[in-house]
């Protein structure tokens, strides 16, 4: 069955001796349910909602709302279980619930009441035209979710390898009345823009953040950070950051790449504008405080008001436009901090760009497969000269 699993240097699989499977079949057999809803109205804290496709895949039309701690899953390995209808959770202290593998046709994946903390896990969902929305009251892990034409948007928890399809899209940290100087973790996700208005930590590492296309007011913006403070509230690491030349003359209108209201540590990005138009070039402002080191930024920026002795700028581009991988001959290959915490895979110095690095871009796409281990909490700079190694896996079976 499936089951939300945490490894510690090897797979441990946490269970629940008493948890009962629930299954969800169209036509079951005498024991079984015919919708979502009956599940859950029998079902207590700590069961299992396995679901089982419906027949000719049509979805499951039914408004779901989710109070109690429970886990959904499909019944088919790699296949998803459809939904038209919004999945609503209640929050409530401490309650934990896990939804893996729904395909929403139509509706959001959203928090509905106030009650800190609530855990959520949404896991190898596709949703085809709605937003995971929660407020302040939930920690969410948003993790491996493919979103056709929505929005991600949470106060706590982790985004990580997930994909934003539509141009007008984003992920966004809204700001918390439940707790400040949180972190939020924001790693090798696909999307057109990282917008945060909360008095957060962010980790934004290896994302392809890319646009092709400037927004209504011709102020498109890569990574915005609206909170005003001095303190330093963002690593930016190994991000690949591609916008479209703007259409106004005016440096305030024209896409940028940065605007932070923060200071942050700015290290090993790659910076270009797509090919597909030749207007306004692009800025970059950073606020005073950041630290700027071994970024590549393609020479047509407008303005980068930041540079350090170990950025680059390069006359051409860098990066293939679909893929975000480096091109043969992109200086940034090999160009990353030499630092052994920022080396590649293979273990030799590390590309700038969302494809270097330990959070290489590769190991969060495709978003296939049957399991995923999506986070891992180590040390960098591995040590040989002795003591223990405590590594920390978190993934998931789909």
């Amino acid at each position: 069955m499936k089951k939300v699993i945490k490894i510690f240097t090897a797979l441990l699989i946490v269970t629940n001796a008493f948890a009962t499977d629930r299954i969800v079949q169209e036509n079951g057999a005498a024991g079984t349910y015919p919708t979502i809803s009956a599940a859950i109205t029998a079902a207590v804290d700590g069961d299992r909602i396995i679901v089982y496709p419906k027949i000719g895949d049509n979805p499951f039309i039914e408004n779901i709302t989710i109070n109690k701690s429970l886990e959904f899953a499909t019944a088919e390995d790699g296949v998803r279980y459809k939904i038209q209808g919004n999945i609503s959770l209640e929050a409530s202290n401490n309650r934990v619930i896990t939804i893996i593998g729904a395909h929403l046709v139509s509706g959001n994946i959203q928090g509905l009441t106030s009650g800190w903390r609530t855990n959520v896990n949404i896991m190898g969902c596709l949703l085809e035209g709605g937003n995971i929305n929660f407020s302040n009251q939930y920690y969410v892990n948003v993790v491996s979710n493919i979103l056709s034409n929505g929005n991600i948007n949470i106060s706590h928890g982790k985004v990580i390898g997930n994909e934003i399809s539509n141009q007008i899209n984003q992920i966004a940290i809204q700001n918390s009345t439940s707790i400040s100087n949180d972190t939020v973790d924001i790693i090798a996700n696909k999307t057109p823009r990282i917008m945060c208005s909360g008095n957060v930590f962010l980790n934004i590492q290896n994302n392809f953040i890319k646009a092709l296309n400037p927004d209504s007011s011709n102020a498109f913006f890569s990574i915005y950070y609206f909170y005003s403070t001095t303190t330093n509230m963002m690593n930016i690491i190994n991000n690949t950051i591609i916008v479209p030349y703007g259409t106004s003359s005016f440096s305030s209108e024209r896409p940028k790449y940065f605007n932070l209201n923060a200071p942050a540590r700015i290290k090993n990005n790659i910076i270009q504008v797509s090919s597909t138009t030749t207007s306004y070039n692009p800025n970059v402002f950073i606020t005073a405080g950041s630290s700027s080191s071994y970024n590549f930024i393609i020479n047509t920026v407008g303005q980068y008001n930041s540079l350090s002795s170990t950025d680059t700028i390069v006359a051409s581009p860098m990066v293939d436009q679909t893929t975000g991988q480096l091109v043969q001959s992109s200086p940034a290959k090999n160009g990353a901090d030499p630092s052994f915490e920022f080396y590649d895979l293979d273990l030799t110095r590390g590309d700038a760009g969302c494809y270097g690095g330990s959070y290489s871009l590769e190991n969060y796409f495709p978003i296939t497969g049957s399991s995923r281990i999506y986070n891992i909490d180590m040390p960098f700079g591995i040590s040989t000269s002795g003591g223990p190694l405590n590594i920390k896996a978190d993934g998931f079976d789909r």
